[in-house]
């Protein structure tokens, strides 16, 4: 009776506690618990035990299917850490080095002036362009057509320039993690995808898990993803023949497992801690990223996590070590704030973390704020940075703080002024203490007449993408085309410099001694700086 009497407690409050989380849970993601909206599913686990194990929303509106604890979803990039596992397995077995060049294993790469090894592919430290960035520059953005495995490495391999020196700076591409998928097959003489299931899914029981290989494969119980028009939802799934960056399919269940073993080091201690081992760039700085997985932390409590997005699907995937928790949030509504949603079942869950105390901020002098606000360039992509508001652009918003600094936006900026006052550049600190320089360009946006413009039309070419952009002057506006039904509006940011849209990044023009527009530069985020010749 005494041991009884023992367990019935515990039993008890355990109850009491699930009670508690699922009521949580469903004030978090009550906006997607309906039979009319898409919607997540979602999995906590702590200690080995199940928490939670939760669907909201419908797996697929035409027919009303609910979202289940076993509906499948697609994973985007928390995927890649399945994929750097595949490659850290392979160096556990001795059968490649992380030090080893990339071009032993993918020849076609082109020589750079330093080699890109395997570890710089597992930390988006190799400075390679984003492939889906380049193909879109090229008029097939996602989307438009199918893209294959092949198509992937052929316009990698294209790119003659990196976006920076090899292992110099961190620049998130999926290209990466394109490549290494061709590197387990080139070793294992396997497919990627036989020997995650031999290597990875089958022996740690992902029975839920496998990689898109075939988009127009059936796959009973999965979720359809969509986005939102108008009032309703329309149809956004990944068509593409692209895996490894992303493009597995999965559950909130086999996620939870997989961070089980991981906790576990089933697969190898080596293999496991060489995923977590953040990188080192050349400068010796150390950065959150490691293998295909962010290895930080989330209000004072060590976190490991990574998001995930394609399409209309949304995920997020995280481990809390020191309490002994995982989450997984699955959603198929684009847009859907899965580390959000992760990160608010984390509060509730631990309720001591360390609430992050506000900037200790002041506002700006107005005559000081008057002299710094204006447009920026980026050294990095030539994109623009507005400080404050510039002719009805709203911009990073400036406060100073009290030991006589000035936050950017969320970052501290670091201002040079030059003897008459104005500013001549600022460096933004950002996330890892990661500084991004900018060059003061104009105190007000570019405002250039028809006859200014008429210098910039013409056609420009790019081999490494193999397109070419035609310029034309239409009703007073630059507009770019790539191919027939493919056009962008220029939208002039500073000079000879414009913005593109679509989301393509920022064009600008190089001239000769003469004023002669000579080539055409694109730069974003993920390719930094894409050259184009003029041609006749």
């Amino acid at each position: 009776m005494s041991s009884i009497a023992l367990v019935l407690p515990v039993a008890a409050q355990r109850s009491s506690s699930q009670a508690t989380l699922t009521t949580q849970a469903d004030r978090i993601f009550a906006q997607y618990n309906s039979t009319h909206t898409p919607g997540c599913a979602v999995g906590v686990r702590q200690e080995g035990r199940d928490l939670l194990l939760r669907g909201y929303g419908m797996a697929e509106l035409e027919t009303q299917t609910p979202i289940t604890v076993n509906t499948i979803f697609e994973s985007g990039s928390v995927a890649k850490q399945f994929t750097a596992m595949a490659i850290l397995l392979l160096v556990q077995d001795g059968r490649l080095h992380l030090d080893d060049s990339v071009r032993r294993y993918i020849p076609e790469l082109p020589e750079y002036p330093k080699p890109v090894l395997v570890r710089h592919l597992l930390s988006h430290t190799s400075g390679l362009r984003e492939w889906s960035s380049l193909v879109a520059l090229a008029g097939w953005p996602r989307g438009s057509r199918v893209h294959t495995q092949q198509d992937l490495l052929e316009i990698i391999t294209a790119q003659r320039r990196l976006n920076h020196p090899v292992g110099d700076a961190y620049s998130y591409t999926n290209s990466g993690f394109a490549l290494l998928p061709a590197i387990v097959e080139r070793v294992s003489g396997m497919s990627f995808a036989q020997f995650s299931e031999d290597r990875i899914f089958a022996p740690l029981g992902l029975m839920s898990t496998r990689w898109r290989t075939n988009f127009r494969t059936i796959v009973p119980g999965r979720a359809q993803a969509y986005s939102r028009s108008g009032d309703g939802w329309e149809l956004e799934m990944p068509f593409e023949n692209v895996h490894g960056p992303g493009g597995m399919l999965t559950t909130v269940g086999d996620w939870l497992r997989w961070n089980d073993h991981l906790t576990a080091k089933t697969l190898g201690v080596a293999a496991v801690d060489a995923l977590q081992s953040r990188a080192v760039l050349t400068s010796g700085r150390t950065i959150a990223y490691a293998a295909g997985i962010i290895v930080g932390s989330y209000r004072g409590t060590p976190e490991i996590a990574h998001s995930g997005a394609t399409a209309g699907y949304s995920t997020y995937l995280a481990r809390y070590p020191a309490h002994a928790l995982s989450i997984a949030v699955l959603c198929n509504a684009a847009g859907a704030p899965a580390a959000q949603l992760t990160r608010q079942l984390a509060d509730a869950l631990l309720p001591g973390l360390i609430v992050p105390a506000a900037p200790d901020t002041v506002p700006v002098d107005p005559a000081l704020r008057a002299r710094l606000t204006g447009v920026y360039r980026s050294l990095r992509t030539h994109e623009p940075l507005i400080v404050g508001t510039v002719q009805g652009l709203t911009g990073a918003a400036l406060r100073a703080t009290r030991d006589e600094g000035v936050m950017v936006g969320p970052n501290r900026g670091l201002f040079e002024m030059g003897p008459d006052g104005t500013p001549r550049s600022l460096r933004v600190i950002g996330t890892d203490a990661d500084t991004v320089a900018y060059m003061f360009a104009s105190a007000a946006r570019w405002a250039p007449i028809s006859d200014q413009l008429i210098s910039f039309v013409g056609r420009y070419r790019s081999d490494e993408i193999a397109a070419t952009w035609t310029l034309v002057l239409e009703k007073g506006q630059l507009v770019a085309s790539v191919r027939k039904g493919v056009r962008s509006i220029l939208t002039p940011i500073y000079r000879d410099a414009f913005t593109l849209d679509a989301g393509l990044g920022t064009i600008w023009f190089v001239r000769d001694a003469r004023g002669t527009v000579i080539e055409m530069h694109i730069g974003s985020a993920r390719v930094w700086d894409l050259t184009f010749s003029r041609v006749p």
